[in-house]
């Protein structure tokens, strides 16, 4: 949005300096005294030299004004961006940080400046922070780590199985990217918050735990120690073992019939591949092909046979066997 500024100097004061300098100056000007054409070519010079200096002020106005509104452009992007912006010295202490930062660690903008960004990160990843902030300024290359931020000086223990709603009040984990300044005294950070991320990383963990553990106990508890399942690929039904037979004939197995159209949607491959592969099936006596007119359009209706449903239920069992359920 265009603001109508106000000048940097009023134009009154500098009046007033002009014409104080003329008076300290009066003795290198011309005699008024000169002759009336010479006159007359002085003032014409002012009258130009005068329309000169009003240009020029208006294009100086004008640079100023477009200054500013870059200046307006790059805080509401500095502020408002979706990752924290935090400016930091060499012993940590922060100088400047946007909206976004201020938000992510919890603190007022106002209170964060001059204190030290280490104060707000739990005590057990402060040597991996100050580290990172010891490689910046040393190397002075690029340097990130990943620490928990504190709310409220508080810190809590994560059960991925159960509500995390302490943790999210009072703690985010959080990624720190950290670059020097040209200058070599502070260096600029983005702070991301990778919480969901980490949470998701740790029920996955603890998910792929469990199941370990059940697959264990699970062969424990067989005779002998060993197994049931039967990993000879051999028994696989040909037929039904591709992709795309597989899911025509899974789609059948679930509607019973669909004409040729709602499948290939269903499978999403072309006319001629979808042929082939429906005709394979009908020649294994798994699916049945019927011609009918539906909105006076020709439609092929294909159904899954007993045939067909049995040997699906088949393939399903032995994919089952195969992978231990």
């Amino acid at each position: 949005m265009t603001r109508k500024r106000a000048p940097l100097v009023d134009l009154s004061i500098l009046r007033r300096q002009a014409e104080a300098q003329l008076i300290a100056g009066r003795k290198k000007h011309l005699d008024v005294t000169a002759s009336p054409d010479e006159m007359q070519r002085i003032i014409h010079e002012l009258a130009v030299y005068q329309i000169e200096l009003e240009m020029q002020q208006d294009e100086l106005l004008q640079t100023r004004l477009e200054l500013e509104e870059s200046l307006d452009c790059y805080t509401e992007l500095y502020d408002f961006a979706p990752l924290g912006y935090l400016t930091l010295d060499r012993e940590g202490v922060i100088r400047k940080v946007n909206l976004s930062g201020s938000k992510l660690i919890g603190i007022d903008r106002s209170h964060l400046i001059g204190d030290r960004l280490g104060g707000f990160i739990l005590a057990e990843d402060l040597p991996g922070y100050n580290a990172m902030l010891e490689r910046v300024f040393s190397s002075r290359d690029h340097a990130s780590c990943e620490v928990i931020l504190q709310r409220d000086g508080t810190s809590s223990s994560f059960d991925p199985f159960i509500s995390g709603t302490t943790d999210v009040l009072h703690s985010r984990t959080v990624r720190i990217d950290a670059v020097v300044s040209n200058d070599g005294q502070e260096c600029r950070a983005v702070i991301s918050d990778i919480s969901m991320q980490k949470q998701v990383e740790r029920e996955n963990k603890a998910l792929m735990e469990r199941l370990i553990q059940a697959r264990r106990t699970k062969s424990i508890d067989q005779p002998g120690g060993e197994s049931t399942g039967n990993f000879n690929h051999q028994l696989l039904d040909k037929v039904i073992h591709s992709r795309i037979r597989f899911a025509a004939l899974s789609y059948l197995y679930v509607v019973e019939q669909a004409c040729f159209v709602e499948i290939k949607k269903q499978v999403r491959t072309t006319d001629g591949n979808l042929s082939v592969h429906m005709r394979m099936l009908e020649l294994a006596e798994y699916i049945s092909c019927d011609k009918d007119v539906q909105s006076r359009k020709p439609q092929t209706i294909y159904r899954i046979t007993p045939k067909g449903h049995d040997a699906f239920m088949q393939y399903k069992e032995c994919l089952m066997a195969f992978l231990g359920t």
